[in-house]
């Protein structure tokens, strides 16, 4: 599979769906004040659970130099950020989680992440997850050009 491939089917393919938590944004904002007084935290919809494509060791590896799993959220859509360094409708990518904890709180050594609704899981590899930045990093060098 090509990169661009890799990215579609990350985002638009099929997984393994995961329930969220099951609340109104006023309650699951409720939550995060409750939960979390020091951290900021975010609402997110429509969001996909990424586990990191890696070996056993080279998982161990990671746990045991960041002491966090390799596993990590892209949501479509902010709801909500008490930072507000995100705008509603805005897609968020977290970095490696330190705790989950059902349904739905997903939390990172800055952050901690109410996943509403159901979303799904799916594995794949760090490169494909972590290319969001650039858009256009997928397409083919070239390819990206304005005709004129």
């Amino acid at each position: 599979m090509n990169e661009l491939t890799e990215t579609l089917d990350l985002l638009c393919g099929d997984g393994e769906p995961i329930s969220g938590a099951n609340l109104l944004l006023e309650e699951a904002i409720a939550l995060g004040e409750q939960h979390c007084g020091h951290k900021p935290y975010r609402v997110v919809a429509d969001w996909i659970l990424v586990d990191l494509d890696l070996t056993e060791q080279a998982a161990a590896e990671f746990v045991k130099a960041t002491g966090l799993q390799p596993k990590l959220v892209y949501a479509h859509k902010i709801l909500f950020d008490s930072s507000h360094k995100f705008a509603p409708g805005n897609w968020v990518r977290t970095t490696a989680m330190l705790t989950f904890t059902e349904p739905g709180l997903f939390e990172t050594s800055n952050t901690l992440y109410i996943l509403l609704g159901e979303g799904k899981r799916k594995t794949t590899k760090a490169e494909t997850i972590m290319g969001f930045s650039n858009p256009l990093r997928a397409i083919p060098d070239g390819q990206n050009r304005r005709i004129t």
